[in-house]
């Protein structure tokens, strides 16, 4: 069986030499389509745009016959014609067929590059690819996250294969710490990059990576605690320790079982009720007490804000500062 990295090398060189001969081939088709309808005015007289479509006409090999060489000299050009222009034109179309092929191959093995701006970037592998995808997904229909395409790469073909994501997400493959993979990604134009990988190594050096390339948000999963000050100093916005937050939730099942499934529903947009954030410019200055009524009437409860930290539950009498994100529990899909 041939390595699948071999197969990648042959292709990027295929489709190199592909385009090289695209060019020359449409070149030559151009030079005697222009060459041939010369000849042919010089030698029959005619004017230069009733040789030109003689000759496209002859090149195609469809032969009207409306026009016609009537000299020994312009039926030489014809003959040359018919020969130059069915060769030409058959190599042409045999090449762009085969960049096709080559450009559909690259697609299903996930080495094709995307030439999105202003999308999502899901770097990563295993169950956090699907479930981050679905989040995003949801909350750019509901409006609540700003719209654009999603495009997911991963490490290798395997997981590729074990992760079922919808139709309107692109999926590459390739080593995250490669500067051609994130180039193929476009993180250089992108607004947000997760990473989900499994190696928090790698996280550290991708996030340099990604920051070098781009201005674009990076918000990073971490297995360990000491790489969060790691990824903070790489320029990551967002570092989640998504192990110990599973393990303080697995331990809080044993005495409290209630509480990791209200965090398990609010934390997804699938779920009965949806924890968010949101802006509100007439809740500033006033008491958290008369905001809090109003978001009620509003279908929200209000569980605090944030200025710097999330704030929950203040003194009732004490106003909201200016610039505050209000935190909320609303229905999903409110």
């Amino acid at each position: 069986m041939i390595p699948v990295i071999l197969v990648k090398r042959l292709l990027r060189l295929h489709v190199k030499l592909s385009k090289n001969r695209v060019i020359i081939i449409a070149g030559a088709v151009v030079v005697f389509a222009l060459l041939f309808p010369a000849l042919f005015v010089v030698f029959e007289g005619v004017d230069f745009f009733t040789a030109l479509y003689w000759a496209v006409i002859t090149m195609a090999t469809i032969g009207y016959g409306d026009v016609t060489p009537k000299t020994v000299s312009g039926r030489v050009v014809a003959m040359a014609a018919a020969v130059v222009g069915i060769s030409t034109f058959t190599a042409l179309v045999s090449v762009l067929a085969e960049l096709f092929v080559s450009s559909s191959l690259r697609r299903m093995m996930g080495m094709h590059r995307v030439k999105y701006s202003e999308h999502y970037v899901v770097i990563g592998e295993g169950s956090t690819v699907p479930s981050c995808v679905q989040e995003l997904l949801l909350a750019i229909a509901r409006g609540e996250a700003k719209p654009g395409d999603i495009v997911v790469v991963f490490p290798k073909e395997e997981e590729k294969k074990k992760v079922k994501l919808p139709e309107e997400v692109e999926v590459l493959v390739g080593d995250p710490t490669s500067e051609d993979t994130l180039r193929r990604a476009g993180v250089e134009r992108a607004s947000n990059v997760i990473l989900a990988l499994e190696d928090d190594s790698k996280a550290v050096f991708t996030t340099l990576m990604i920051k070098r390339m781009s201005r674009a948000r990076v918000l990073v999963e971490v297995l360990k605690e000491e790489s969060i000050t790691l990824l903070k100093q790489a320029g990551a916005e967002q570092v989640i320790p998504s192990r110990n937050f599973a393990g303080r939730l697995l331990a809080s099942s044993v005495f409290e079982p209630e509480v990791v499934d209200v965090i398990a529903d609010i934390t997804t947009a699938t779920g009965g009720y949806d924890i968010s954030v949101i802006i509100d410019e007439r809740a500033w200055g006033r008491p958290y007490l008369d905001v809090l009524r109003d978001l009620r009437g509003r279908g929200y409860t209000l569980l605090g804000y944030y200025l710097e930290r999330p704030v929950l539950d203040p003194d009732l009498d004490k106003p909201i500062p200016q610039g505050a994100k209000l935190i909320v529990v609303r229905p999903a899909g409110k």
